[in-house]
């Protein structure tokens, strides 16, 4: 269902709207994904507004080891050049990747155990247009206050065990729900592309309920993008029809 996201930059704000669908195919460790966005633009007083590319991509687990919890998923995503000439690049591109996740339940230190990696490594390639050549990278670090209540401090009073959610409205149930998480991501032009590498740093929080989840965190550039390489700022909001689990991701 739709996400909004909102980033605050030094010279202006960018607004996007979202729609992605998933579907898992036989054997249910294949999947295909297809992604729209709906993206605003404002700078130095003006707003420019249009459709991005959309994409489309298909993935397959191809190692799921529950004893360490971990998936490893190569994908191959398709962007097509449907979108607006205002703010979309339209160009047909090619990205590999390998997604990742990795939880850290296998640990003996019974407070780092909520910890999980996330992430995916991809190279994107420009087919049309200008050939451009990039090497992307994105990594998050979480750390799961539900799976932190109910396996390790065993708080199950309060708890929905049937959903895995925090009952109620109260404060503790709001931050019984909560991921702290430190994201980092990047590109970097390889194969003779012009530019230099762009790095981001976005140490935040997210609330996950069953149907929505929201997140907030600065948007701190590390190498190039930003203008004085100042901070900014991004909220985003998702909503879904699946379940969300407290413990880690199903093989």
């Amino acid at each position: 269902l739709p996400r909004a996201e909102f980033l605050m930059l030094p010279d202006g704000s960018f607004r996007s709207f979202s729609s992605s669908f998933e579907k898992a195919l036989y054997p249910n460790r294949w999947s295909v994904v297809i992604e729209q966005s709906r993206v605003y633009r404002r700078i130095a007083g003006s707003t420019i507004a249009g459709f991005d590319d959309l994409e489309v991509g298909t993935k397959l687990a191809v190692y799921c080891g529950p004893e360490h919890e971990l998936v490893l998923t190569p994908a191959l995503f398709l962007t097509a050049p449907t979108g607006s000439h205002t703010v979309a690049e339209n160009r047909t591109k090619l990205q590999p990747a390998l997604v990742f996740a990795k939880g850290f339940g296998d640990l003996k230190w019974g407070w780092l155990r909520p910890l999980a990696l996330q992430g995916d490594i991809g190279y994107e390639a420009a087919v049309t247009g200008d050939r451009e050549r990039h090497a992307n990278y994105d990594m998050v670090l979480e750390y799961s206050v539900p799976y932190l209540n109910r396996f390790i401090r065993n708080a199950d009073t309060g708890f929905d065990l049937e959903h895995n959610l925090r009952v109620g409205h109260s404060l503790p149930a709001i931050l019984g729900n909560m991921y702290p998480f430190v994201e980092f991501n990047g590109s970097t032009p390889v194969g003779g592309t012009s530019g230099s590498s762009v790095t981001l740093l976005r140490p935040g929080t997210a609330y996950v309920g069953k149907y929505f989840q929201i997140s907030a965190s600065p948007d701190i550039p590390l190498r190039g993008y930003l203008p004085s390489r100042r901070v900014g700022a991004v909220v985003l909001f998702d909503l879904f029809l699946n379940e969300v689990e407290i413990g880690r991701a199903s093989c």
